[in-house]
């Protein structure tokens, strides 16, 4: 017996089914991610752009980067498979409409995007509340921190800086930091810093040694 399955509007030129763009769970999918990416990119650019009109670098309090770690890590993961499948879901497409050039370029884009997609879903999600914080509801704060590292001189697009422990990469140090202060300083020594922001984490803009 033979059984003719047709597929009516479901299907695009050439007989195969653009499931991408039409099942509901794939679409979904790519809004939720899209609307995320969005955010963080967003949430990036104006963090960025607060710092350079300041020219003060935001420091998370050590106490908040502690307690969210573990959502850092879920959301980080959550980030690192939703930006996965969107790349892969858009080679499998370009496969389908042999539109795909070259193999190494999609490989190395399948094979990174994970990473990217963690990292940068961990920093959003554990520094994006203590910087909305710190813009709409900010105040004078001074929060302890732990000298992690003195003896730099410059690192790229920050000299002189003080990196400090217990904080997540690129937002763990304060720049401009003179050579005075830097003397006397040694890993473990704890220090005060103040700015404008909250309990959560502040825009540095004075350094002491905590007393």
């Amino acid at each position: 017996m033979n059984r003719n399955i047709s597929f009516s509007g479901d299907c695009s030129m050439g007989g195969s089914v653009d499931w991408k763009i039409r099942h509901p769970v794939v679409r979904a999918a790519v809004l939720a991610a899209s609307c995320w990416f969005l955010f963080c990119l967003l949430f990036l650019f104006v963090e960025a752009l607060c710092s350079a009109l300041t020219g003060y670098r935001f420091l998370p309090s050590t106490e908040w980067v502690s307690a969210t770690d573990r959502l850092g890590t879920v959301a980080g993961g959550i980030t690192a498979l939703l930006l996965c499948s969107l790349v892969l879901f858009g080679v499998i497409q370009k496969l389908q409409d042999g539109t795909l050039e070259g193999k190494l370029k999609p490989a190395l884009y399948v094979l990174f995007s994970p990473i990217m997609g963690y990292f940068g879903g961990r920093l959003v999600a554990i520094i994006a509340w203590p910087i909305i914080l710190a813009l709409v509801a900010g105040h004078h704060e001074e929060l302890a921190y732990t000298v992690g590292r003195a003896d730099n001189h410059y690192e790229k697009h920050c000299y002189s800086p003080l990196e400090l422990q217990g904080l997540i990469v690129g937002f763990d140090r304060v720049c401009g930091v003179s050579d005075e202060f830097r003397q006397g300083l040694k890993t473990g020594t704890h220090i005060i810093v103040a700015g404008h922001g909250t309990r959560y984490g502040l825009f540095a803009t004075e350094l002491r040694l905590d007393n």
